[in-house]
């Protein structure tokens, strides 16, 4: 069983809003340089996917977590 990923290690506050084995949703509150919010998609071991609309990233999270 793979372990919920967790953040990369970014400035920034950090919420994980999903969470199952190997894929997490998170939310990330970044303030350097202009406030903004970003949602990353975490599936070790790609890339993480960096979206800044939080329902196509909620989107990816589900399609992600029931193809398994």
């Amino acid at each position: 069983m793979a372990a919920v990923p967790s953040h990369p290690n970014e400035d920034g506050t950090w919420t994980r809003l999903e969470g199952v084995d190997g894929v997490a949703l998170w939310q990330r509150e970044r303030t350097t340089f202009a406030p903004i919010t970003m949602y990353y998609v975490i599936a070790p071991p790609r890339q993480t996917e960096i979206l800044y609309d939080p329902v196509k990233a909620r989107d990816r999270y589900e399609g992600l977590t029931t193809a398994r």
